[in-house]
């Protein structure tokens, strides 16, 4: 079990999912402000309780921006030894246009619009021209109860890359949510000063040897196969809910 991934999972669901026009994660904010406040309020016991609200308050606080500068996610970069890595046998290479099932994380774009999501369902391709295209989607859901998931995002979300963008490229383990899980991160440039990071996620392990086989392919020279290159940071955009960077 993965306790950072646990809280990682649950401080991002708290922060995607709405009541309202808020945030659970602020209105959870906002109750442990209202308890601490209405307790000092009360003699005896009063004070003690206001002060654990407090503390409640600002641990939600703390771990909440930590997740969140964090972008929901902790990556850890394999060992050379990994037996994903060392594969003698690797499947079949992947045909031009096959989707292959992922999971899928990272910045995704629609219609002119981006966001930052976690863990989607989603789809993997290469096309003739070896663009590769990452196909999420977002289905709608409910958390707690009370929050929803905006509906205005609900559908198809995509990720595009051409081979000359790739920066770097690793296989490990990500953690979010209660185990760690084989995982390939994927570090590419947009632009000379915007680097962008996804990472793709299956039960799988050959499924996901394909796909870093199929990346491994065309990667320009120059391209790290271990972690993000070394003094380079992602380039972070804002939205209205606070993700990471925010």
């Amino acid at each position: 079990m993965s306790l950072r991934g646990l809280i990682l999972e649950q401080a991002y669901r708290l922060r995607r999912h709405l009541w309202g026009d808020w945030p659970l994660a602020n209105w959870l904010g906002l109750l442990l402000l209202m308890g601490g406040l209405a307790s000092a309020m009360v003699e005896g016991m009063g004070h003690w309780l206001a002060l654990l609200f407090g503390m409640l308050f600002l641990g939600h606080v703390l771990l909440s921006t930590w997740a969140r500068r964090r972008g929901y996610v902790e990556f850890r970069a394999s060992s050379p030894a990994d037996p994903l890595l060392d594969q003698a046998n690797p499947e079949m290479p992947l045909r031009a246009e096959e989707w292959v099932p992922v999971r899928a994380s990272g910045w995704f774009t629609v219609e002119g619009k981006n966001q930052y999501y976690m863990d989607l369902e989603a789809d993997f391709e290469t096309v003739e021209t070896r663009e590769h295209i990452v196909l999420g989607r977002v289905h709608p859901s409910r958390f707690l109860w009370l929050g929803r998931w905006p509906a205005y995002e609900v559908g198809w979300w995509y990720i595009f890359f051409q081979p000359a963008m790739i920066r770097a490229m690793s296989l490990g383990q990500l953690h979010f949510g209660r185990r760690p899980r084989l995982a390939l991160q994927v570090a590419f440039a947009l632009d000379e000063e915007t680097l962008q990071t996804i990472y793709l996620t299956s039960d799988d392990a050959p499924t996901l040897r394909r796909v870093w086989e199929d990346l491994l392919r065309d990667v320009p020279a120059g391209a790290m196969v271990t972690g993000l290159p070394p003094g380079e940071e992602e380039t972070i955009y804002c939205d209205n809910y606070g993700e990471p960077g925010c």
